[in-house]
């Protein structure tokens, strides 16, 4: 079948907070930066290319220092009439590079949870029984070690149970035995099919459980390296959707290798899920605050970039 219509940033959008957009299979040449549209920039910045800083804002300017691409400054200002930003590193000023060369910095950030608690669940229907499966969204974001449990196996992505799901281990022996997947629960996915999923479990076999009540996992909260978000409603924002895991990731590592580079000592999210009997891959980034993801929506629309967000549920 013939994937699904997508497109990635371009390069030079680099980490921005604009960092998603509907996608395209491979990544287009680099497009202007936000300073050739007439936004010049200031504050947190990435390099989207490898560049010479210069002592002053000109080509003729003598090079004091050569940056990689990915690498994180601060932009100080864009002097009237030229094409050059002044440049710092940990507040201290550096020299100049062509305003072109700069994007936003896209960090998943957010205050502290209060007492550490994370994202908060939604709260079940009043009278709900307690076997039931609430309604729930098509991505999640999981505790830590959660994720690092199920992690531990090689898969196609990875899910949660959304609520109690009766499921099937298949032991060496051929022997199949019952069990139940807790609301919670973070498992690894082969596969599915005929609206049954196809799991690995940590101990090393595999189980068999329905789709219905599995939801994708985007990520782990907190991402390492960066703080943990506040509790309340989180966001996502898909880059775009694939037919299967192999395209979403290979879609994720041109993403972090170009304008998500921050990124890429992340694992990779790439999510699965289950819409009418098939199975697709959505690729994005994850989890934002509400304000977050306004912010980053904002910024694809000075682009004229389409910004898809996504709730995402949290256990």
């Amino acid at each position: 079948m013939k994937a699904l219509p997508t497109r990635l940033l371009p390069p030079a959008l680099g980490l921005a907070l604009a960092c998603l957009g509907t996608v395209a299979a491979t990544l287009p040449a680099r497009a202007q930066s936000p300073v050739a549209i007439g936004a010049p920039l200031t504050g947190e910045v990435v390099l989207n290319r490898d560049i010479e800083v210069r002592i002053g804002p000109s080509e003729d300017a003598r090079i004091v220092m050569t940056l990689k691409q990915g690498k994180g400054l601060n932009a100080l200002g864009t002097p009237r009439g030229t094409f050059w930003t002044e440049v710092a590193i940990g507040g201290q000023p550096i020299g100049y590079v062509p305003a072109d060369s700069l994007d936003p910095a896209l960090m998943v950030t957010g205050r502290p949870a209060v007492g550490d608690e994370g994202p908060r669940p939604a709260k079940p229907a009043p009278n709900q029984p307690a076997d039931t499966v609430p309604p729930h969204r098509s991505a999640a974001v999981v505790p830590r070690a959660a994720w690092d449990k199920a992690a531990q196996t090689p898969a196609e992505g990875y899910v949660v149970a959304a609520g109690p799901i009766s499921a099937t281990e298949i032991l060496a022996n051929r022997k199949r035995r019952s069990f139940t997947l807790r609301k919670g629960d973070v498992v690894a996915l082969i596969g599915a099919a005929n609206g049954e999923a196809t799991l690995a479990l940590p101990a090393g076999t595999r189980a068999l459980a329905p789709v219905q009540a599995l939801v994708g996992v985007v990520a782990p909260y907190p991402l390492p390296g960066m703080p943990p978000v506040e509790p309340g409603m989180l966001y996502g924002i898909k880059l775009g959707e694939y037919v299967s895991y192999a395209e979403g990731l290979r879609a994720w590592r041109e993403f972090t290798a170009g304008p998500g580079t921050a990124y890429r000592d992340l694992p990779p999210m790439v999510w699965p899920v289950f819409r009418k009997g098939r199975l697709l891959y959505e690729v994005g980034v994850a989890p934002f605050t509400r304000l977050q993801v306004d912010a980053a929506c904002g910024t694809l629309a000075q682009r004229a970039l389409d910004c898809t967000v996504i709730e995402l549920d949290t256990f």
